[in-house]
């Protein structure tokens, strides 16, 4: 069983944030800025990681975890089965 260290806590909730913040910039349109932005949260993880005194648990992340799930079929757009249906009909 782990030890309760509230210093561990608060890291790993600030390794969340980081995360989080991820996410968020990866949405951006690419710039010069987003590139800085990106490497500077990287390295805040790296750095948060580290500082941890045990090892961080894994966290679910829905946008990580979707990212590793099989590839979603696409359906076709409504549109084009309603055009589908007025050539028939006609």
């Amino acid at each position: 069983m782990q030890r309760f260290d509230p210093s561990n806590r608060r890291l790993e909730q600030c390794i969340r944030v980081e995360h989080y913040r991820l996410h968020c910039a990866e949405r951006w349109p690419d710039s010069d800025h987003k590139k800085v932005v990106l490497a500077a949260i990287h390295s805040a993880l790296k750095t948060l990681e580290a500082a941890c005194v045990t090892p961080v648990g894994e966290f679910l992340c829905m946008v990580c975890t979707s990212r590793q799930a099989a590839p979603v079929l696409e359906m076709p757009s409504r549109s084009r089965e309603l055009l589908a249906v007025t050539r028939l009909a006609a």
